[in-house]
């Protein structure tokens, strides 16, 4: 049932942030930034009703669910469409020519996808291996819970800044990626010293942050370098990658862990993150011009 629930989810998200690509009313950013934002109040929302839900009927959960994806088809059958026109003007515009993704924007785009896996085979540890660590150091699983609520917070409390941010001085997508990279190396290196419950806050407070610049801004900076007819297949990718970092990092942390230790775990992360991020900056500095555009 997972698989298959999550086989719609993979299609339902990759669907969404194609079209979000299309909006050209706000700026990209914005459009992505609302998304990722949305989604969290929902977790938030969801998190915090579900408590009251089960006391009433475990299937109670259940049916709320189905109610809500019942609504979810409703909007997506009444609104879920790419205007005929836009595709007519675009078929019109590109008649007899190549829309594929230039080459030079393709090694960028892939190396911002590794970037994404690295960043979430570290932070898939936070959901995984770190439950265990705290354990050990004898910090309670309601205190392991409650990093969640924070980093919920966090998000639904910083992400509408981040908006106003971008609307007023135009940042750059791949500048907010480089700071993400900073304050993931910051946040997984900061859980190597580590061992009251005050250092994992705020290292999950580091990490959010970089959450909050990089996960909405990868979709939107993937969406500026691809082809029309391509944006699809690499938002496709972009929910891909990170799933894939999601199903190996705790599996790899639990190796290195049984073979190594925790402290060789939070390394091999930070210096993950350092590697692949620096081949996205080499590449981008390579491809792309002082605005993020392809160089010609």
């Amino acid at each position: 049932m997972l698989i298959l629930d999550n086989f719609g989810n993979g299609i339902s998200s990759t669907i969404v942030s194609s079209l979000a690509t299309g909006i050209k009313e706000k700026d990209p950013r914005y459009v992505f930034n609302m998304i990722y934002f949305m989604q969290n109040v929902g977790v938030v929302a969801g998190t915090m009703l579900v408590g009251y839900v089960i006391e009433i009927s475990i299937n109670m959960i259940f049916i709320v669910n189905f109610a809500m994806y019942a609504v979810f088809l409703l909007i997506v059958w009444l609104f879920y469409f790419v205007p005929q026109h836009v595709l007519a003007k675009h078929a019109s515009q590109n008649k007899g020519t190549s829309d594929k993704t230039p080459k030079k924007a393709a090694i960028v785009i892939f190396a911002a996808l590794a970037l994404y896996f690295a960043i979430d085979v570290g932070y898939s540890q936070w959901q995984s291996n770190l439950s265990v660590y705290m354990g050990q150091l004898g910090i309670p699983v309601k205190n392991y819970s409650f990093l969640w609520t924070i980093n919920g917070i966090i998000i639904v409390l910083i992400q509408p800044l981040i908006n106003r941010f971008d609307e007023s001085f135009q940042t750059k997508l791949t500048h907010k990626i480089y700071l993400g990279i900073v304050l993931f190396v910051f946040g997984f290196s900061s859980l190597i010293f580590a061992r009251s419950y005050p250092y994992f806050v705020l290292s999950m407070a580091i990490v959010t942050l970089g959450e909050v610049l990089t996960f909405p801004t990868f979709p939107a900076f993937v969406s500026s370098l691809s082809s029309f007819s391509e944006k699809g297949k690499y938002q496709g990718l972009v929910t891909a990658f990170p799933a894939l970092g999601r199903a190996v990092g705790p599996v790899l942390g639990g190796i290195i862990i049984d073979n190594f230790s925790y402290a060789a775990l939070f390394t091999f992360t930070a210096a993950f993150v350092i590697i692949v991020g620096s081949i996205l900056i080499g590449c981008a500095k390579i491809n792309l011009d002082g605005n993020g555009e392809i160089k010609k």
